[in-house]
């Protein structure tokens, strides 16, 4: 059972609980690392400006001041002439040139001039000039692009010294899709085109090696204006939480000083003042933060890893920089867990990754894309209580859509744990009712099996969705999860076994 209430005073812990289809980013594989608590050990700012993370997406009209990127962008610029010449002054960079559009909309937010600047190689980003052409720059914003060719091109240079000179003078930083990704504190920019499928089937992939020079593409020394975080954008459309965990797990297991990975969905901003970062726009922001086990990265094989938190953030939710505390917006419906699971029939049980037909054999089944969203029984008996899944789920054509419908299906049935299983994969219960179902190698498929992510929301405090329609909307209802505290497991070990009864997953 489970109670619900409107969370008109959000407790600061909720959720504190015991390309195209690819986009270029990178990093080098190892087999095992030490755990790591994502709320233990805090990092300071770095510096009292704004950062802006935009997840990418196209900006609205000028003149439409209730788009997504006006809301997002003005926050660039909100402390206003920090120069001192009595003018606010947006620069934006990028390695290609630009058309100027950008530049005239940050004057139709508010700002009083902005400008491009062409950095296209390292003698540009360290020309002696820049000092001259930037003194008066109030906030710089970054481009979308390649974050893999921004850090090649302009780390240890002068570019990235004017930058932390404004944020110091309290100017803002910020960047849209590879611009935003480049604000990290450990900075995934490696120039690889990494999708989630890659790191779900071999830990190690190859795929998180650096293109220049073969070694981690995972950065802490470039610009650094989100300490202690992996930052991913276009989540949701691209279907990224697999490589977001996958990343995380590659940091830890290199002794970065990673603590968490925040994805930002198109048309959805994160905007970080005073040690908050409260979220805009149109979609969710994805905060994964480890417990105490360790990821098991063996190479060549699924990626395993379990007792993580997710929090999915919209529009009006926030969460603290240091203690990862999340707060949901004034419309959020806390919950509180008061039950146990529905019983299941005896029976052997099992859904093949391959197969989305064997989606009928979970308790729910949700429709997506390019379907109209819904959520409806499963029928294939005998169905496993108290579960919604999706299959073959990182799937170029429809990762993004399986990954936002499955989410909002857990915010419709609080309490129902929620299957994402890829391919070569399969999920079995074998042994009763009440046992518990473990992940297999599905040995018909001859590809590296893909792990499986398991959603437990036994454990939500939190849930809402989004005030507008999602960037995957294909009839008019679905909109961004709002989930604080969900459990995440990434099984992609044999016998490793989720109980059905507790939730909770044990060898």
């Amino acid at each position: 059972m489970w109670l619900l209430f409107a969370c008109t005073t959000p407790d600061p812990t909720l959720g504190k609980t015991t390309e195209p289809t690819t986009q270029h980013t990178g990093d080098s594989g190892e087999v095992s690392s030490s755990g790591v608590t994502g709320d233990t050990g805090s990092t300071p700012p770095p510096a009292p400006g704004v950062v802006v993370l935009a997840g990418g997406g196209a900006e609205g009209e000028r003149g439409d001041d209730t788009a997504w990127s006006a809301q997002v962008y003005r926050e660039l610029f909100a402390g206003g002439d920090v120069s001192g010449d009595g003018r606010v002054t947006v620069a934006i960079l990028s390695n290609e040139p630009q058309t100027g559009w950008l530049a005239g909309y940050f004057e139709s937010l508010g700002a009083d001039a902005a400008f491009d600047v062409l950095l296209p190689d390292r003698a540009a980003a360290d020309d002696p000039g820049l000092t001259t052409q930037l003194a008066d720059v109030d906030a710089f914003f970054l481009k979308g692009g390649d974050q893999g060719i921004y850090y090649d091109q302009w780390n240890d240079l002068r570019i990235e010294a004017e930058l932390r000179r404004v944020h110091a003078a309290g100017g803002g930083v910020g960047g849209t899709s590879a611009g935003a990704m480049s604000m990290a504190g450990v900075a995934l920019a490696g120039g690889e085109d990494l999708v989630s499928s890659d790191v779900l089937a071999d830990a190690c992939t190859p795929y998180l090696d650096d293109a220049s020079d073969g070694g981690s593409a995972l950065h802490e020394d470039f610009l650094g204006f989100v300490p202690g975080a992996i930052v991913d954008t276009h989540v949701t459309v691209r279907g990224r939480l697999g490589r977001m965990v996958g990343t995380l797990a590659k940091a830890v297991a290199d002794g970065t000083s990673a603590r968490f990975v925040v994805g930002v969905d198109e048309r959805t901003g994160l905007v970080i003042r005073d040690g908050t970062a409260r979220v805009l726009g149109v979609g969710a922001v994805t905060l994964v933060v480890p417990g105490s086990p360790a990821p098991t990265r063996t190479c060549g094989q699924a990626l395993g890893w379990t007792d993580l938190r997710l929090d999915s953030l919209v529009a009006g939710w926030s969460f603290d920089l240091d203690t990862l505390a999340v707060t949901p917006g004034s419309t959020a419906e806390a919950v509180v867990w008061d039950g146990l699971a529905v019983p299941n029939e005896p029976g052997t049980w099992y859904v093949d990754g391959d197969l989305p037909r064997h989606e009928a054999r979970f308790g729910w089944v949700v429709d997506r894309a390019p379907d109209a969203y819904g959520i409806r029984p499963g029928t294939d008996l005998p169905v496993q209580a108290d579960t919604v899944g999706v299959l073959d789920a990182h799937d170029s054509d429809r990762r993004g859509a399986a990954q936002e419908a499955l989410l909002h299906a857990l915010v419709d049935l609080p309490g129902v744990t929620g299957f994402a299983v890829g391919r070569g994969a399969s999920v079995t219960r074998t042994t009763g009712a009440d046992d518990g179902v473990e992940f297999v190698d599905n040995p018909a498929d001859r590809s590296p099996a893909e792990a499986t992510l398991v959603f437990v929301t036994t454990a939500v405090s939190a849930r809402d969705t989004a005030p507008s329609l999602s960037n995957l909307d294909v009839d008019g209802t679905l909109r961004a999860a709002g989930l604080a505290g969900v459990v995440l497991h990434v099984l992609g070990d044999t016998g490793v076994r989720l109980d059905t009864r507790t939730r909770t997953v044990t060898p």
